[in-house]
């Protein structure tokens, strides 16, 4: 795969992320103060994963280094964490927050 047609996929990726992460803040603010004050570290810690998934598309996309397999390696892995958190947050909008903490 080229680094170029690699980093438009990815970039598609965290475009979905960011809708995914707006709509999991609309559904936020329909819940009370106490509910609210759970559910927004979550929501902070994937708006910085997102955040460094596209600093990281951005500069092998800017760089376009020859051997870019390890950049390409630990994007993945941040990508597979962030879809992990989005995921988890979903699953815990579904269960209603009962047991954030636990």
């Amino acid at each position: 795969m080229e680094v170029k047609d690699y980093c438009k996929a990815m970039l598609a990726e965290v475009n979905a992320w960011k809708e995914k992460l707006d709509a999991l803040k609309k559904v936020a603010d329909n819940y009370d103060a106490a509910e609210k004050e759970k559910i927004l570290p979550l929501i902070g810690q994937i708006e910085q994963q997102v955040a460094a998934a596209q600093a990281r598309v951005d500069e092998l996309e800017n760089e376009c280094p020859s051997d870019w397999s390890p950049m390409k390696d630990e994007l993945d892995d941040l990508f597979g964490t962030v879809g992990n958190s989005v995921d988890r947050a979903w699953r815990d909008f579904d269960r209603g927050w009962v047991d954030l903490e636990g």
